[in-house]
């Protein structure tokens, strides 16, 4: 299978490339967000390459194999949740990344419906499935910065006490994620009552998102 690709881009077409490594040309599928990527990439290695990272699918219904194109490794993640979702297939959920990963991941966190019905492809039902099955599974991806390949962090101490750690968890949920500052205090409270030995950022969110599954 493949998982990434190196190349140049032989030809560019309105939602395709064929990026051409090792003698062979490739027809990748890109989504919106990626295509509007490609002259950052290209302009920024000084060797016109690009790096593409690879969602390949092919089933018995569709044996002819489809490569779909991200240009970080988290941008193929979240697409892999997105698939997840009833009714939402590899080609709907690429047409759909019409946004910066961390803007939809905070539309969905907050149940922006809205919002996501605006996206390619997704209707009024295909949005209520999104949030439905993928609110509470996003909120590291809305916390990635503009362009970055990671997860940013909030600022915060290697190690923190409990009423520094629920400020900067509250301040990301409310302020970047949408929640309203009475539901964010009681997702916070009761990851507390949980886990009471949490010491970090990350082991917080970690249990406030275990917690909204259960």
């Amino acid at each position: 299978m493949i998982a990434t690709l190196t190349g140049r881009i032989a030809e560019k077409l309105e939602d395709r490339v064929i990026l051409e490594t090792g003698g062979v040309g490739y027809e990748v599928y890109l989504p919106p967000v990626a295509m509007r990527h490609l002259e950052t990439l290209t302009a920024g290695n000084g060797t016109g390459e690009i790096r593409l990272v690879i969602y390949y699918h092919a089933t018995r219904d569709q044996p002819r194999p489809v490569l779909i194109g991200f240009t970080s490794e988290l941008d193929r993640e979240f697409f892999e949740k997105l698939i997840t979702v009833k009714d939402i297939g590899p080609m709907v959920a690429a047409r759909s990344l019409a946004a910066p990963v961390a803007d939809l991941a905070a539309a969905i966190a907050r149940q922006d419906e809205k919002y996501l019905r605006a996206l390619p492809g997704i209707g009024p039902q295909k949005a209520k499935n999104i949030v439905a099955q993928l609110q509470n599974k996003v909120a590291k991806f809305a916390l990635v910065r503009d362009g970055a390949a990671e997860p940013a962090p909030p600022p915060r101490p290697t190690s923190a006490s409990e009423e520094t750690l629920r400020e900067l968890v509250w301040d990301v949920l409310t302020k970047q994620l949408g929640h309203r500052p009475s539901e964010a205090s009681q997702l916070v409270t009761d990851a507390f009552k949980r886990r009471p030995g949490i010491s970090t950022v990350e082991e917080l969110f970690d249990e406030i998102y275990r917690g909204a599954k259960t």
